[in-house]
């Protein structure tokens, strides 16, 4: 089976330079799946940002801020390491720091049971602080409940 069609793959957030801006991802319905991960590509990076995935009862609401399992990768894109990870750390708020997280690879993952109960929703955001702040994000969801050539759409 292919990776597209045994697990939901959402566009979160394209890749820009928000300067300086927020980052409010794209939120996704967690009700056909049981795990997310997002995979946050950082390009270059000046100060420091904050990141939060905040669980809600519907689209685009940010009403509980979850705790998430982070893994960075050990060296900088292209470079030997790149695909190696730090070991699993938790936050339910994790700082952003340009020396840490320049031109490096994240993985967020969430259990979806272990999210607020009536808050099916979740939306990764980035504060406004650094500038630069070039990333890309996109979540891959896995436990599909209703499997599939064509998973079920999970963005309102």
């Amino acid at each position: 089976m292919r990776l597209s069609e045994e697990k939901g793959i959402v566009f979160i957030a394209k890749p820009a330079d928000y300067a300086g801006g927020a980052v409010t991802g794209e939120s996704i319905n967690t009700k056909y799946f049981s795990h997310v991960t997002y995979l946050l590509q950082f390009g270059a990076i000046t100060g420091d940002s904050a990141l939060t995935v905040k669980s809600g009862a519907s689209d685009g609401t940010q009403t509980t801020a979850e705790t998430f399992k982070y893994r960075l990768a050990d060296a900088d894109q292209a470079a030997t390491g790149a695909d190696n990870y730090a070991s699993e750390a938790s936050s339910a708020g994790l700082t952003l720091s340009a020396a840490d997280y320049d031109n490096k690879l994240l993985i967020v993952e969430l259990d979806v049971s272990g999210i607020t109960a009536g808050q099916p929703f979740l939306t990764l955001a980035l504060s406004a602080v650094a500038n630069p702040l070039n990333v890309s994000i996109v979540a891959i969801l896995s436990g599909m409940r209703y499997m599939g050539n064509d998973p079920p759409s999970v963005i309102a």
